[in-house]
């Protein structure tokens, strides 16, 4: 089954598929702690879907001192790799969005500002890489979201037009790469509210979201 709207769907990964926000914060206040620069909650809370490279240039910028960015990788990653190691909790809907949406025959990719390798540790701890097709992280890219680049590589991924893709986020960052790269936008925020300027739907659900998009589906009696 086909869907007249749409010919592929893309995912933002943490926030919108898996609720690692509170986590990956928690763990890069302690990687800050145990190099020597620590920062408030309310502070690391302000970075949320800004890629790693340039997040740890804020932090840098906030402490007023240089953070060796190798070492600060290593260090959060590890803490990470700790907490996925118990399981990574998943965002409402999941798995059975993707369930829906194959249901139209509709490809599917991820498109995160995660590196690629922690994006890989959390897609593989969630259980739902078989659903597919691409997956783009900020290594693919020279220009991180909110550019558009990060999509629009996705859609070439695909082998899809943009604007023929529908895209689901959490944050403003993420939902103005989408719509910048000319695609359908389902923002669904995570942390922080939204006023809404990025995206074509707001929801408060990924389910909610599909069905506000189109992506109606029945459910057998």
């Amino acid at each position: 089954m086909s869907h007249p709207d749409f010919d592929a769907v893309i995912f933002d990964l943490d926030g919108t598929l898996v609720d690692t926000e509170v986590l990956c914060n928690a763990t890069g206040l302690e990687a800050c702690d145990a190099l020597g620069h620590p920062v408030s909650e309310a502070f690391f809370e302000t970075l949320a879907g800004i890629d790693d490279v340039r997040r740890v240039a804020l932090i840098s910028e906030h402490v007023g001192a240089p953070i060796d960015q190798a070492s600060f990788f290593a260090e959060w990653d590890q803490l990470c790799s700790l907490r996925f190691a118990s399981g990574i909790p998943l965002k409402p809907g999941v798995p059975e969005i993707f369930e829906i949406i194959a249901s139209f025959g509709l490809p599917m990719a991820i498109c995160t500002s995660s590196r690629r390798g922690p994006a890989s540790e959390k897609i593989a701890a969630a259980g739902f890489g078989h659903w597919l097709q691409a997956v783009v992280t900020v290594d693919d890219v020279e220009q991180a979201k909110p550019a558009p680049a990060p999509y629009l590589l996705a859609a070439q991924r695909l082998g899809v037009v943009p604007s023929r893709c529908l895209a689901f986020e959490d944050s403003e960052t993420g939902a103005s790469s989408a719509m910048a790269a000319g695609m359908r936008v389902v923002q669904v925020p995570d942390m922080h509210p939204t006023d809404g300027r990025n995206a074509h739907f707001i929801a408060t659900s990924l389910l909610g979201g599909a069905e506000l998009a189109g992506l109606r589906w029945t459910t057998p009696n």
